[in-house]
């Protein structure tokens, strides 16, 4: 009688070995009928498939095989504000539609590498199999970018190139000239106003929602971040407004109902009369408590976004926009090899109403 416990025993995995044992064949004749079959004459062929089908043998072990060809036929996109940012943000969806549409033009797969701003995301980087790194999102200098540079895989940037990555070769970034557009945006935005405001992404890591009035921008190392307060900053000089005085109201993530506290605060508190916010998610969360507290928009109140998203179109938002989708298809190519050098991203000012002059 069997024992219980050895009927529980796993069994020892079946290897190229037995069935080519078994079919009486050769160990590299089993490996073409996986791998080349068309090497094989088509008896040959059914006698593997018949000996691995008795022995249930399903192929060549995935980690062994991507071992001895030296890659995974695999991309990892490392997303810096959270997994459900992934899913549930519009512009997170189009940028990774992009990648997505390469992966399955190049039969690649695709993870997503979720940032937990911890020990363990330098783990996560060094023990992912992927072939090349797409960096989407709030991904700054610090132990997460030295961990992927250290890997020596092909690594794509999405947004302004972290310091730490300076000139490290296999290392692209694909993105608007932030600075330029966060200028032409804020000298609209800010045009005839008194008291302008600036709604901003984190400044640093594990940020706390917070109003900060003329920050200091040398320190900021999140590149996307420091890159459009300077754009606001070069906007505000040249209208001649201080900036010592310019409130800045930062959000711990790129999230339209979690920003709501801190424009809860700053309308109130500051009142603005022009905001300029760094992502349409951020200033539709604007519009929202705006609309609460009875504040006209354009009449006394202006209010601009980033990224001509649907939902800022459905708004009447003003917009910086730029393709994201176009920005995902180009950080996967550059990933892959296809193409060498990221080509330029465009980018416009898309006006409406929420802004007093619409040109």
């Amino acid at each position: 009688m069997t024992s219980r416990r050895s009927q529980s025993r796993p069994q020892s995995r079946v290897t190229m070995a037995d069935v080519a044992r078994a079919a009486g064949v050769s160990t590299m004749t089993v490996s073409h009928a996986y791998n080349h079959p068309d090497r094989l004459a088509a008896s040959t062929l059914e006698k593997v498939r018949v000996a691995a089908s008795e022995l249930r043998y399903y192929g060549p072990n995935p980690s062994a095989r991507s071992l001895s060809r030296g890659h995974t036929d695999s991309i990892a996109v490392v997303v810096g504000e959270g997994l459900l940012y992934a899913f549930d943000d519009p512009q997170s969806g189009q940028f990774l539609a992009g990648v997505a549409s390469v992966c399955v033009e190049r039969r690649q797969s695709l993870s997503l590498l979720p940032v937990a701003g911890d020990v363990s995301d330098a783990a996560r980087i060094r023990e992912s199999p992927a072939d090349g790194f797409i960096l989407w999102t709030g991904v700054n200098d610090g132990p997460l970018l030295d961990a992927i540079l250290a890997t020596d895989r092909p690594v794509a940037i999405q947004g302004a190139r972290p310091a730490s990555a300076g000139f490290h070769e296999g290392v692209h970034t694909v993105t608007i000239d932030d600075r330029s557009a966060a200028r032409a945006v804020a000298r609209h935005v800010f045009s005839g106003a008194a008291r302008p405001a600036v709604l901003s992404f984190a400044l640093a890591s594990h940020q706390r929602p917070t109003v900060i009035v003329g920050p200091g921008l040398e320190s900021i190392r999140f590149p996307g971040a420091h890159q459009r307060l300077l754009g606001f900053r070069a906007a505000c000089e040249e209208l001649g407004l201080d900036w010592a005085r310019v409130p800045v109201a930062v959000v711990s993530t790129n999230d339209r109902r979690n920003a709501r506290g801190v424009v809860s605060t700053l309308l109130p508190r500051h009142r603005p009369d022009a905001v300029v916010a760094m992502s349409d998610q951020l200033a539709l969360a604007v519009l929202d408590v705006a609309g609460e507290d009875g504040l006209k928009v354009p009449r006394e109140l202006t209010v601009s976004g980033w990224d001509d998203s649907s939902q800022a179109r459905s708004a009447g938002l003003t917009s910086v926009h730029q393709n994201l989708r176009e920005q995902g298809i180009q950080c996967a190519e550059l990933v892959l090899g296809i193409r060498d050098r990221a080509a330029e991203s465009p980018w416009s000012l898309a006006l409406r109403g929420s802004t007093r002059r619409v040109e």
